[in-house]
């Protein structure tokens, strides 16, 4: 197995954050490199067309991606590809808004590394994140969890080879969100644990709030957002359902 690595996805232009990648850098017990996140304002509409298309799976997704969302998942991608290229069995993905708590995560990467077997990707979500599921695997105040419903927002996972080279695969063109993305295992072939507690805090209030921003909705299209949200929400539910099925 190889050692344990750390990418962590920073997009250059937003300086105030760098102050906290370095100090990211600095807390984890391993090797860490800077993955210069992509800038999806920079992206020309030809580059967009290549890797974008609406409403590519089912559920069908209803919103269009704004380019800062769609840098964000190419971001993700160039990690896993660093994975592959580098040949390392699994290693961690940061956003630039992450910060650890020494201690707990050690212990966390500890219980990862012990229950490898266990696990191809596993998010490393943020305290105030809801996971309910089924325990996989625990010791010692740590679990291993197979969530009802994957969480969205994991500012942290670890990325085993298998499941870098799957995600690679199944997202050569992509239609929703990254975090969204994710949870739809019956697409990627990539189950989704989570482990509990993490070690990893978000500081993105901190660092002045996400770089992944909507322009302002006017109240008609707020409208649209909420009940859309719930219906989709419940469609992913059902799909995952049916691709536990016996046969499917």
């Amino acid at each position: 197995m190889s050692e344990t690595k750390a990418f962590i996805l920073h997009l250059e232009r937003a300086a105030q954050r760098r102050p906290q990648v370095e100090r990211l850098r600095s807390a984890l017990p391993f090797a860490s490199e800077i993955v210069a996140a992509t800038d999806g304002s920079q992206l020309t509409d030809h580059e967009i067309e290549a890797v974008y298309a609406r409403q590519l799976h089912r559920p069908r997704f209803s919103f269009p991606l704004n380019r800062a969302e769609i840098g964000a998942f190419l971001s993700h991608r160039a990690a896993w590809r660093r994975i592959v290229e580098q040949g390392l069995d699994y290693a961690l993905v940061f956003e630039d808004d992450a910060a650890i708590d020494a201690e707990t995560f050690a212990r966390t990467c500890a219980f990862a590394h012990n229950t490898r077997q266990l696990w191809e990707y596993t998010l490393a979500p943020a305290p105030q994140t809801r996971v309910v599921g089924t325990v996989v695997a625990k010791t010692d105040g740590l679990a291993l969890i197979r969530p009802k419903n994957p969480p969205l927002r994991a500012i942290a996972q670890f990325v085993s080879q298998e499941a870098a080279r799957k995600l690679l695969a199944a997202t050569e063109r992509f239609d929703r969100p990254i975090d969204t993305f994710l949870q739809m295992g019956w697409v990627t072939g990539v189950e989704l644990l989570a482990l509990r507690p993490s070690g990893v805090t978000e500081m993105s209030g901190a660092l002045g709030g996400s770089t992944i921003q909507r322009k302002s909705m006017g109240l008609a299209e707020k409208i649209r957002h909420e009940i859309a949200r719930p219906i989709y929400r419940a469609q992913v539910r059902a799909w995952r359902a049916f691709a536990k099925r016996p046969g499917n």
